[in-house]
């Protein structure tokens, strides 16, 4: 399955591309602004995890040489 993200400024585009797609046989529905945000923290998080896995032990101690 593929998806399309679109972002609108009127609520009358949005309703008449809502209406089309139903119209279409598709399935729709609306992003809230936390939604979105939490898809591009995702994205974040995974494009940033190209290391290998470091322990808590460890980041704990890096942690305590800086304090």
């Amino acid at each position: 399955m593929q998806s399309i993200l679109i972002d609108l400024n009127s609520q009358k585009d949005m309703s008449f591309l809502l209406e089309f797609v139903k119209r279409m046989g598709y399935k729709s529905r609306i992003l809230t602004d936390e939604e979105k945000e939490d898809m591009g923290l995702l994205k974040a998080m995974k494009e940033g995890r190209k290391g290998q896995y470091v322990s808590r032990e460890t980041v704990m101690k890096k942690l305590d040489k800086w304090l």
